[in-house]
């Protein structure tokens, strides 16, 4: 079990309590959801936050919840009475024998990811022609303020300041457009 995690199971049962970004980011990219998809891939899905809005926006889809921590699962699907199926899976290394999705969903756990664009490229080909990927992840920048007090001993990840794909032009354009979408930046890529 990885060191991230171990930390993510110790504090399964508490972290509700304790988290203050987290639900208002769920509902933020909950806002920015649309369409009917019938079959949603949540990666890093915690306790539920961003599950529970799944369950309630889209009724009929088939949902598909993962994360790194058994604990946190048991969590989520306590949160959603059992209404899912529920995977322990490290979102950086998807199982494409899950099949296809409509909808990818995120938040607040890529960061995490060790390498982001390779991530991404494997989870974009995960999706259904037509699909989308959507999530909201920490960047440069976060946590400014913490770093410049905490200094080198502050143990904060080190979150990409860009993301470079290296897979080809349609699954970059995919990529990038999911990103920007969530970043409320439209564009027409």
């Amino acid at each position: 079990m990885s060191l991230i995690a171990r930390h993510f199971a110790k504090a399964a049962t508490r972290y509700d309590e304790i988290a203050q970004v987290q639900p208002r980011v769920a509902a933020a990219l909950a806002a920015r959801l649309g369409g009917a998809p019938r079959r949603i891939l949540e990666i890093g899905c915690g306790t539920g936050g961003l599950s529970a809005h799944l369950a309630r926006l889209f009724p009929q889809a088939e949902l598909v919840l993962t994360d790194i921590s058994a604990e946190m699962l048991a969590v989520c699907e306590a949160r959603l009475g059992g209404r899912g199926r529920f995977l322990r899976m490290d979102g950086q290394a998807p199982d494409a024998g899950l099949g296809c999705f409509e909808l990818i969903v995120s938040s607040l756990a890529m960061q995490w990811f060790e390498d982001l664009p390779a991530s991404l490229e494997r989870l974009a080909a995960m999706l259904a022609r037509g699909g989308e990927m959507r999530f909201a992840t920490l960047g440069a920048g976060t946590f400014a303020e913490w770093r410049a007090v905490l200094g080198e001993a502050g143990g904060l990840h080190d979150y990409p300041r860009r993301v470079r794909f290296r897979g080809g032009r349609k699954s970059r354009r995919r990529c990038l457009s999911s990103i920007m979408q969530v970043a409320g930046i439209f564009c027409g890529l």
